[in-house]
Parts: C-alpha cells; sequence; structure tokens
C-alpha cells in the first residue's frame, strides 16, 4: 500500500501586525530588549571557586553581557555580582551563550525582590537614556 504523506493541517494563533514570525529569517532571539550598560562584575564559580572580573556591555530584565569572561562553558552556573552608581546587584546566573575572545551571555535566575527592584531600575534607566540619544 503506497499512501502519498500529507501533511497535518494545524493551526496556530494569529501573527498580529509588527510580530515577526519565529523561525523566520529577521527574529529575534532575545525574549526581552537589552540595553547598553556598562559596570564592574564579579562572578564565581562555586564548584572551582574560580573569580573572574568582568564588565558589562548590556543589561535586560533576565540577563547581561559581560565582557572578557570567555573561560567558563556554556550552562555553568555562577554568582554574579554587578556594581554602579553606589548600587549593586547580586543574583545566579547561567552562561548561556560563549564568544570566544569577547565575552558570555549570563541569564539571571530568579532573583529575590530587592535585588530585581535594582535591576529593573537599572534597565529603566538605560531605556530612557537609549531614548533620549535616538531622539
Amino acid at each position: 500500500m503506497n499512501k502519498s504523506y500529507e501533511k497535518p493541517d494545524v493551526k496556530s494563533r494569529s501573527i498580529q501586525p509588527g510580530e515577526i514570525e519565529a523561525g523566520s529569517r529577521f527574529a529575534q532571539k532575545r525574549a526581552v530588549p537589552r540595553f547598553p550598560f556598562a559596570a564592574r562584575a564579579a562572578i564565581v564559580e562555586p564548584i572551582t571557586r574560580l573569580e573572574f572580573s568582568a564588565k558589562t556591555s548590556d543589561i535586560s530584565a533576565k540577563g547581561c553581557y559581560v565582557e572578557r569572561m570567555d573561560q567558563l562553558p556554556v550552562n555553568t552556573v555562577i554568582r554574579i555580582r554587578i556594581e554602579a552608581a553606589a548600587e549593586s546587584f547580586e543574583s545566579w546566573g547561567r552562561v548561556v551563550h560563549v564568544t570566544a575572545g569577547r565575552g558570555s551571555g549570563i541569564a539571571f535566575f530568579e532573583t529575590p525582590a530587592e535585588q530585581q527592584r535594582t535591576l529593573d531600575k537599572w534597565v529603566g534607566a538605560a531605556s530612557e537614556s537609549l531614548k533620549i540619544e535616538r531622539e
């Protein structure tokens, strides 16, 4: 019996104006926008107790990009402390991507409310600063 394959008709949610279909050439990989943000960062890998000093170049509500911290492989769990403007933010995170010779993308885990408020404040200020620059 030689029956030809028929692709099932799968209905997904409709795409709203301004959205980009997942899988398209221009689809964004990030769930939230990131903004330029320069600050000192201290990173600790808890198992080996390796410590790194680095600098952030971007920040978002869910993570950051850390320059010159490409010694840890993808999926390494870390503890990160970011210091800027006499404030600090601490969280557990995970290395989500590494660009050899440049740095690493870090995704933050769930953070305590107090730490999240600091992060939200920084992201809001970075967003406003970017808007002003574009005007």
